[in-house]
């Protein structure tokens, strides 16, 4: 059970480190929490129940050294049990290490990209949630679409196509005893390093070398909707920050991809003193990009027009150090593959100046990667 974090740019290494790739293998345990949050231990092939929750459990096993690699759903904190199977999972490892080169050998598997959420059902639940912006109960809220790839047989070498194919900041894969997921995020969602915290938004999106992509940074409509999410987070990270140190870095940083280009920005806080890494995900949990504003009434109403449970798509997808640091993405692109079904996720934020027959043209655009991948 792997799991290999690679990024385009080092993203996701430690404080003083420089690598694009991070592997860990053989866990010396996993834990986690299932739908009705009850947290689970796992060793030796033995599952007992937990009386901890499982970030008390994460921390005291990075007390021991270990790393903790893995997930927190978007239903993370949520009552709904119609919810995944996970609310976290973690492989508790013993030791990290770099790998220098991908391996040469990549097996293509015959897989295509199909829709599950139609056209019609996406474009419906665009229309009922511009309705509810006119009446005044959301401002921005993000809808996700599902497709499915059926059976495939090689998740990791779907990875490493995926990730040649549009490399990116935060790509992942997890190897799980019962499934794997597959990321190719592009977004930080937190990053910890001693008692700074950061975290880098997208809103804004583009096909690459469009008349949309060289005016992107200039668009309203995709301004406003960066805005809107970077008051959001900011409001998020007061909450766990100290008093006059959220500052806004960056703003709407055009950055391209293969297939895409989107905004960015960046948003940085001391935390407030004691403050545990399980109240940290707690307060911030789902990412707000990913879910709209207000973001309570937002999840309300992503409830009520999805048909599916996002699970790691939207959630946290990174990974804990044995200092208590962490680096997490949002969890966008993303596959989970299981023995004989997978499923992909693509989304769009919508605001009141949003066209339906766009947003859902944005979410095909964000699949083209993964499309590509498989040709």
């Amino acid at each position: 059970m792997t799991t290999h974090l690679k990024s385009r740019n080092a993203s996701w290494s430690p404080k003083g480190t420089k690598s694009k790739n991070l592997f860990f293998s053989n866990p010396e345990l996993v834990v986690f929490e299932d739908k009705a949050g009850q947290a689970f231990v796992v060793k030796d092939g033995v599952k007992k129940k937990s009386k901890l929750g499982l970030l008390k459990i994460i921390d005291k096993e990075l007390k021991k050294g270990f790393y903790a690699c893995g997930y927190l759903s978007y239903e993370y904190n949520q009552n709904n049990l119609r919810g995944p199977k996970y609310k976290a999972i973690f492989n508790i490892y013993k030791n990290k290490s770099t790998v220098p080169l991908t391996p040469s050998t990549i097996i293509k598997d015959k897989v295509k990209l199909k829709k599950i959420t139609s056209d019609l059902s996406f474009i419906s639940g665009v229309r009922k949630a511009r309705r509810y912006i006119k009446e005044g109960d959301i401002y921005q809220i993000n809808l996700s679409r599902e497709f499915t790839l059926g059976k495939v047989e090689n998740p990791y070498s779907l990875f490493l196509n995926y990730y040649k194919t549009q490399p990116v900041e935060y790509g992942a894969f997890f190897n799980f005893h019962d499934h794997s997921l597959i990321s190719g995020s592009m977004e930080l969602f937190i990053q910890k390093k001693g008692q700074k915290i950061s975290t880098k938004p997208i809103k804004g999106t583009a096909p690459l070398d469009s008349v949309e992509d060289k005016n992107l940074n200039k668009n309203l409509k995709e301004i406003s909707e960066n805005l809107m999410i970077v008051d959001l987070m900011r409001n998020d990270l007061s909450q766990i920050c100290k008093t006059g140190t959220v500052k806004t870095k960056k703003l709407f940083k055009k950055k391209s991809y293969s297939t895409l280009v989107q905004l960015e920005s960046e948003i940085i806080g001391s935390l407030k003193k004691n403050i545990t890494n399980e109240k940290i995900f707690e307060l911030l949990m789902p990412p707000g990009s990913v879910t709209g504003t207000p973001k309570s009434r937002a999840k309300q109403i992503i409830n009520e027009i999805e048909k599916h449970n996002r699970g790691p798509y939207c959630g946290a997808v990174g990974f804990f150090e044995p200092s208590g640091d962490f680096c997490f993405s949002v969890g966008i692109r993303v596959a989970i593959i299981e023995n004989t079904t997978s499923r992909f996720f693509t989304g769009a934020g919508i605001v009141w100046d949003s066209k339906a027959s766009k947003e859902n043209a944005e979410t095909i655009l964000k699949s083209r990667a993964l499309k590509e991948s498989i040709k």
